[in-house]
This record gives C-alpha cells, sequence and structure tokens, in this order.
C-alpha cells in the first residue's frame, strides 16, 4: 500500500513538451507540496549500421549552450502513436535511417526526483540511411558520425560529460552485444 497520496493538482505552466504541476501529497506527518514536470515520454535510438558502427549526433542544445554528443531522440508527442513508431520516426527524421531490425534495449526514468519523464532505448540493426527531413534548427545544424566500438567505449570512459540518455542506450548496446 503506497503511504502517500495525491490529493490536489494545479497546473502552473504548460509547454510544447512538457508541463509543471503543483501537487500537495498526503502523508502519514502530514501534508506538502512538491513541483513536478509532467512529459509524456521520450525514445532514443542506438542505430547500428552494417559495419557496426553507431549513430552519434552533435546537436546544440540551449540548456547547455553547447554542442552535445546524443544518439537519435525525441518526445513521444503524438497521442496514441506506439514509441517503436516515434522510434522510427525519430530515426528517419535525424538521420534519415530505416531499419527492419529493431529491440528494446532499455526503459528508465530520467530523473524521479522532479519530472515523471520516461525513455525508452530501442536498437536499430543494419540501419540504412537515406535523407534526413531535420526539424527547427538545432537538428538542421546537427552533424552525424559513425563511430566504431572502440570509439564509443573510448566516449564512454573519458572524462567529458556524456549525455545520459546516450550513456545508457551505448551501455546497453554494449552489453546486448557480449
Amino acid at each position: 500500500m503506497n503511504k502517500f497520496s495525491i490529493i490536489a493538482r494545479a497546473t502552473i505552466l504548460k509547454s510544447f513538451v512538457f508541463n509543471v504541476e503543483r501537487r500537495t501529497i498526503r502523508s502519514a506527518q502530514g501534508s506538502f507540496t512538491r513541483e513536478v514536470v509532467t512529459h509524456p515520454g521520450a525514445v532514443a535510438v542506438v542505430a547500428v549500421n552494417g559495419n557496426n558502427e553507431v549513430a552519434l549526433l552533435t546537436q546544440y542544445r540551449a540548456t547547455l549552450d553547447l554542442e552535445n554528443l546524443e544518439i537519435p531522440a525525441g518526445t513521444c508527442d503524438i497521442s496514441g502513436e506506439e514509441t517503436l513508431a516515434t522510434a522510427q520516426r525519430e530515426l528517419l527524421e535525424e538521420i534519415g535511417g530505416s531499419s527492419d531490425r529493431w529491440t528494446l534495449l532499455a526503459t528508465f526514468y530520467n530523473s524521479p526526483g522532479w519530472t515523471d519523464q520516461v525513455t525508452l532505448v530501442y536498437l536499430a540493426e543494419d540501419v540504412t540511411v537515406t535523407a534526413a527531413s531535420p526539424e527547427g534548427p538545432e537538428e538542421i545544424a546537427m552533424t552525424v558520425q559513425w563511430k566504431s566500438v572502440d570509439d564509443v567505449k573510448a566516449i564512454l570512459s573519458g572524462s567529458d560529460a556524456v549525455d545520459g540518455t546516450a550513456a545508457i542506450g551505448l551501455y546497453a548496446w554494449l552489453n546486448h552485444q557480449s
């Protein structure tokens, strides 16, 4: 039995991608409030080509004010769309990639202390690439690099900050290979 229950919710900010709610929660010690970010969820793709190389994107992120190394990913922003279909759409949009071989690698809560966002990471194997369909200035300016297993291991073991979604996806892929 849950020792906590939400007794009130108020939306204090609505945005295109997420909302911020103020929640009142009842506990054995009394009521308290917390602000939480509600998010429709996201998908990410470890895209591997026929040479066993992984697609890594360098994309500008305003939150960091820098170009970040990532894997293809996107928000589950189409109501009713299955997460696999979202992953396939994002792969096509971001790198022009497609695959007939898909596996769910990982599911995780991004940061449960402040958001309910869940991300599903898929593996797309034998990816072939045509033309991408980028949306927005960040995607138009992003670059795609294909990296070997050794390159990926070096990136993950380096001292530079790594995007968390990319790290989880790449570690899951390396584990899946062994």
